[in-house]
């Protein structure tokens, strides 16, 4: 028995890990999405088009969703 709680010990000890990894992995994409709407406020504060902050904003996903080596 005492084998066994050493076992769910150490299972639970690698979940903690998981967990805290996604939770830091979540903190980054949340500072970079801040980020990026900030960007986007300071654009639209610019009275730049609609049109144009769409195209930027396309333009912007699509480098995201095929990122280039070392960006």
């Amino acid at each position: 028995e005492l084998q066994q709680k050493v076992e769910e010990t150490e299972v639970l000890k690698m979940e903690l890990q998981m967990l805290e990894t996604e939770r830091v992995r979540l903190s980054l994409v949340e500072e970079k999405l801040l980020d990026v709407l900030q960007l986007l406020q300071q654009l639209r504060g610019l009275n730049i088009s609609k049109r144009a902050l769409g195209k930027i904003l396309l333009s912007t996903l699509e480098s995201c969703h095929d990122p280039q080596p070392g960006k």
